[in-house]
């Protein structure tokens, strides 16, 4: 599976950077940081939050990435909303999945958002692939706006991030400040024993990343997302004999995004309608925004070449 879809992306990679050789349709840097600053949403897992002495316990961040009518959706990493997440590789089966209690509670807000909102168990994520999606009912919102999907990406182009990190600044503080990063793609990794090392996280960048920013926003000079944050300078995941996953931290500094093609590829590929695409029953049914033929064709037709078997789903996704 995982060889499978990498080489699937592989494949798109030549096609794009012969399609696009000269790509200059940028966004300048003011309209990348309004881009990142409308999508990007803090989320916080509080203690005794109806009380007055609520605090966060810690924290995330996400990105907004699709509106049906009052529902938001948001992207973000698995182990941001979970209190023990497990990638179910090979050596990790013993491991499981942790919900956090339910004294606790999970909200989002932005740093230019009026009030903050509870989020409940209404989120669903993927075993193998540190990715979740929240869904989130909101009335009146004029702050969040969904962001654009990306698809053309190649090493040394540059691309730029956002998130809520843990660092000097935003210690011991309830509501935090957004930080936003730059930098440049160092390499993706496409066979399938690199990236069981890197538990799927495919691109390698130098926009600096820090604890809070997992589940943020990498994207491109268009301000469009190419992934989803969340692993900094790993070399090697071990699993200790208490089922917890130990990191070994590389000397040289590489952060790690999830390819956000791994979220439409999990969809088109799923023997089920659990995760809610393709089941209009399901909270999150849709969720994914859908893609233009035009922009994102190269990967509509290696779709269609990889999963003959799926045309209609892969339509269902299109404009």
């Amino acid at each position: 599976m995982i060889a499978f879809t990498k080489y699937f992306m592989k494949k798109i990679l030549v096609i794009i950077i012969v399609l696009f050789p000269a790509y200059t349709f940028a966004l300048d840097s003011f309209d990348i940081y309004k881009t990142l600053s409308n999508s990007t949403v803090k989320i916080s897992i509080w203690d005794n939050y109806n009380n007055s002495d609520k605090s966060v316990i810690t924290w995330g961040t996400g990105v907004v990435i699709n509106k049906i009518d009052n529902r938001f959706f948001i992207l973000t990493n698995a182990h941001v909303m979970l209190e023990k997440y497990c990638l179910v590789l090979e050596h990790t089966k013993a491991c499981k999945d942790k919900a956090w209690g339910g004294d606790t509670t999970i909200t989002i807000d932005a740093h230019e958002s009026e009030f903050e909102y509870t989020i409940g168990e209404n989120f669903v994520w993927w075993p193998d692939h540190d990715l979740a999606v929240i869904a989130v009912d909101i009335d009146e919102q004029t702050v969040f706006k969904p962001i654009n999907i990306g698809g053309h990406y190649h090493p040394l182009m540059n691309v730029y991030g956002a998130g809520y990190p843990q660092v000097l600044g935003n210690f011991n503080r309830n509501y935090t400040d957004i930080v936003f990063c730059a930098g440049v793609v160092n390499t993706m990794f496409f066979d399938e024993y690199a990236l069981a090392q890197l538990r799927n996280y495919s691109i390698a960048h130098s926009c600096a990343l820090a604890g809070g920013m997992s589940g943020g926003p990498l994207v491109d000079n268009d301000g469009r997302l190419l992934g989803i944050n969340g692993m900094s300078g790993v070399a090697i995941v071990s699993e200790n004999k208490k089922g917890n996953l130990d990191i070994d931290i590389a000397p040289g500094r590489f952060d790690y995004a999830i390819d956000i093609w791994d979220l439409y590829s999990l969809e088109i590929s799923s023997a089920t309608d659990e995760e809610g695409h393709f089941n209009p029953r399901s909270d999150f049914y849709k969720y994914l925004p859908k893609l233009s033929y035009d922009y994102h064709s190269s990967f509509y037709k290696e779709y269609i070449r990889l999963y003959p078997n799926k045309l209609d789903r892969i339509k269902q996704l299109f404009k």
